[in-house]
Order: structure tokens, then sequence, then C-alpha cells
């Protein structure tokens, strides 16, 4: 009896140490989405800043308030619970109208690209329902953001930060190699408010990720 116990512990041990070792590993993946800049009028009027030192005045501005993002990424899943992952991402290419009054009148027009070329996270994993699971993460990423105002008053303007980094996700694999993934990111000040203007970007993002 003692040894048909010890078995059946054992069988029931080895099941799940191999299920623990099958999240083990390396991992890639992307995705896509919509890039929503919550204050993207401030790099419009810190340009229309620089046109009135310049001696323009800026009446009124419009600027895109959404693009497409999309973000490639490589990660390490430790075990069932953490992971740490790496990754780039591209907000997308904005674009800016000012009427700009006297002295220079005229009609100007800017074009913003933001980008995340670095970012580093340690991701937290919370299995809920059979393959589904709720992602946590925080880090740091580098951001760029570069600027470009032609018209009347034509110059050139971009930042570089390293910032804080937010995010929450679902996951849902399909099978040990491939799962589906969407996430809802939060990249703080991206730009720099003495060159710039600053404005956080929020990523909403759907896309596959293929486990080793």
């Amino acid at each position: 009896m003692k040894t048909a116990a010890a078995l059946l512990a054992f069988a029931g041990v080895v099941p799940a140490a191999q299920a623990a070792d099958d999240v083990k590993g390396w991992y890639i993946g992307g995705g896509a989405g919509i890039s929503n800049p919550r204050k993207v009028s401030s790099w419009a009027q810190h340009a229309d800043a620089n046109n009135f030192l310049l001696g323009g005045l800026t009446s009124a501005t419009s600027i895109d308030s959404h693009e497409t993002g999309w973000k490639l990424y490589v990660g390490y899943q430790f075990n069932e619970n953490f992971a740490a992952e790496g990754g780039y991402t591209d907000f997308g290419r904005f674009h800016g109208v000012s009427v700009i009054s006297a002295p220079a009148a005229g009609t100007s027009s800017s074009k913003w690209d933001a980008s995340s070329p670095m970012s580093a996270s340690l991701v937290g994993i919370w299995p809920i329902w059979r393959q589904l699971s709720v992602l946590g993460k925080l880090g740091l990423a580098f951001t760029h953001l570069e600027g470009e105002v032609s018209g009347p008053i034509t110059f050139k303007m971009n930042a570089n930060r390293v910032q804080p980094l937010l995010g929450v996700g679902l996951k849902y694999d399909i099978n040990r190699q491939f799962g589906l993934r969407a996430e809802f990111e939060r990249f703080n000040n991206v730009g720099d408010g003495d060159i710039t203007g600053q404005s956080n970007i929020f990523l909403w993002t759907a896309g596959v990720q293929y486990h080793f």
C-alpha cells in the first residue's frame, strides 16, 4: 500500500513539473493597434511658442489625436507567473496644422514621429481560466520624439527620454507555442518640455506570441 501511494504521489508530481517546465523559455511576439497621445496639443503648442519667439503669432492649431502603432518584443519566461521582456515600439506619425498671423502670416504644417527604440519590462502573469491569463507590466522605455514644422517659419526639433512604462493585458494560449495577446500600455512624458513639449502616449495593441 505504501508503495502504491508513493507511486501515485510521484505520478501527480511529474505532470506538474512537466507543465511548469513547459512555460519556461524564450518567446517573441508582435502587435499593432491604436496610438493615442493624451496631450498631443502640447507638442503643437510648444511649436507655436517657438513660432512666436521667431516672429510669428499662431492663432489656431490642430493636430492628429491618434495613429496606428505597432511593436515587436522578445522575452524570457522564468515560471508560470514571471517573465522579462525587451521591445521596440513605433507610435506612428502625427500631423498638425497651424495658422500663423502677422508678422509671418501663413499656414504651417508639422510632422511628429514618436517611437520607443528600446524598452525593458518585468511581466507578471496570472492564469485566471484555462489558457487565459492576465498580464501586468512595469518597466522603463527609452523614447524618441522628432518634430518638423514647415511653412512661413521652418524648424526641426527632437528629444530623447527614459521614462516609466506601465501596461496591462490578456493572453490566451492556443497551444504551447502560439498565443494571442491584447495589451494597453502607457509611455510617460514622451518628448522634452523645453524642446518639443511632452505627452503621455497610450497604446492599445492586439497580436500574436510564439514560445520556443
